[in-house]
């Protein structure tokens, strides 16, 4: 059996009529030009200085009648909470009646056959090289819009959250692993709010990612083993790295001139003009790195390069990959960058990020190939790599985030403005998450965003 979701007496069905209630209501919230604040503003035009003390039951108390109007939204949250758990345990019945437990069984029961129009958000910092501070320090900032089992995050808070320096490694501190303040708008709890759900609200705190950090498991903290190639205790050899095309002192190389951060990073040389230089380094294996990736978490692979003028046609992939040489994740777990195209002479970041699956490879490796020749004499240097869990702005279902280190020291004051908009919104998720409180709970409708939805928008009528 299944929880019949539309037609007659469909769970959709009744809460869209329901939030058919609540769309009338935020209309007389917030329209501009019929809606309560403007009706208000219209009688208290009518009213001049002398004799405005008429009018103080509506002066000045705008937002107060517009949460006033929304009143029903209490019976509005009972009624949809219990509309699910009791359609759900009419179905399947639940060892526990509450409603996380009815939204798991009608999540699990959706699958990917039923779905509802999905929320389309941007957020600054998802491109390849991230976004730069402003100040002294020439880090940048890295977000993800996807949670850990890949899908893109639907109850997101429209925003402009400022991150910005407060301790440095001046005074005390280590360098590269400074300490940034995340500020965002004011959040509403209050459904009745017209603004609801606001801003994200939040002031903690974040620290840099360093490349130094070794085999470390928590958030933002490296998990690679010298991945920042400051140790080479045979020459030209990185350790806790297996050299599987190339041979170490010809096409791998220690380089200790030319560095992003440190005194060390790796070179590929292609004397030839054909090689296809490859080093890797295996997941939860002593001697490389004894950190185990983790099921379904999002993960942020960030390094630096830096080509000389010589390199034309040359393709470096970097990739997280499984036993067999596939790319986990569906291929998506890579990112492969035309050398060609990166300023030459100069250290340009990149990163990636990516989620693992719920049904983890039995083994895993990290990957640092050319998968086309740097050509005949030519050179790339390869610095500051790692691959760490990414860490979330403020709880499981908000966007992730990362700040990665540059050449230069961040110092007290620097910052970047991350902005988060709405672009396309899905009616039937946002009324959901509102009245059920679904990013609470840490929890999504499954959804679909190029209108191939399966429950649409159209039942809140």
């Amino acid at each position: 059996m299944a929880v019949t979701l539309t037609s007659s007496n469909g769970l959709f069905t009744r809460l869209g009529k329901l939030f058919k209630v609540v769309e009338r209501i935020q209309t007389l919230q917030t329209n501009g030009t019929t809606g309560l604040a403007a009706e208000i503003e219209d009688v208290l035009d009518e009213y001049n200085s002398a004799d405005m003390q008429y009018a103080d039951a509506l002066s000045d108390s705008t937002e107060h009648w517009q949460k006033s109007c929304a009143n029903i939204y209490s019976a509005v949250t009972r009624v949809a909470k219990e509309t699910v758990i009791g359609m759900v345990d009419d179905d399947t019945t639940l060892n526990q009646k509450t409603l996380s437990k009815a939204l798991d069984e009608l999540i699990d029961q959706m699958g990917t056959s039923s779905d509802v129009k999905g929320n389309v958000f941007s957020v600054t910092g998802t491109g390849d090289g991230g976004s730069a501070f402003t100040g002294t320090g020439n880090g940048c900032i890295i977000t993800s819009d996807t949670n850990g089992e890949g899908a893109k995050f639907q109850n997101l808070h429209a925003d402009v959250t400022t991150v910005k320096c407060i301790k440095d490694a001046q005074v005390t501190g280590t360098a590269g692993r400074e300490t940034f303040v995340m500020m965002g708008e004011k959040s509403e709890t209050d459904v009745r709010h017209p603004d609801f759900p606001g801003g994200n609200g939040q002031n903690n705190s974040i620290s840099v990612s360093d490349p130094a950090y070794s085999q470390q498991s928590s958030q933002n903290r490296n998990s690679l083993n010298n991945s920042n190639f400051e140790n080479f205790t045979t020459t030209n050899t990185p350790d806790k790295w297996s050299i599987v095309v190339g041979a170490a002192g010809t096409e791998i190389l220690e380089e200790s001139t030319i560095v992003h951060r440190g005194s060390k990073c790796l070179e590929f040389n292609d004397g030839g003009g054909s090689n296809l230089t490859k080093v890797e380094q295996s997941f939860d294996t002593s001697g490389q790195t004894t950190v185990k990736l983790r099921p379904e978490t999002r993960y942020c692979v960030s390094f630096w390069t830096y080509r000389t003028s010589g390199v034309g046609s040359g393709v470096l992939r970097v990739s997280v990959k499984d036993g067999s040489n596939n790319i986990l994740n569906s291929g998506t777990a890579a990112l492969s960058v035309t050398l060609g195209s990166d300023t030459v002479t100069t250290w340009i970041h990149h990163s990636f990020t990516f989620s693992t699956t719920a049904i983890l490879t039995a083994s895993a490796k990290f990957v640092i190939e050319l998968t086309t020749a740097l050509g005949s004499t030519s050179q790339v240097y390869i610095d500051g790599v790692q691959c760490f869990r990414m860490a979330n702005l403020t709880n499981s279902s908000s966007f992730h985030v990362a700040i990665i280190p540059g050449a230069t020291n961040f110092i007290v004051d620097d910052y970047v403005k991350l902005t988060i908009t709405k672009s396309t919104t899905g009616k039937m998720q946002s009324f959901c998450n509102q009245f059920l409180g679904l990013e609470n709970l840490g929890l999504q409708l499954p959804y679909q965003t190029d209108a191939s939805e399966s429950i649409s928008d159209s039942l809140i009528a």
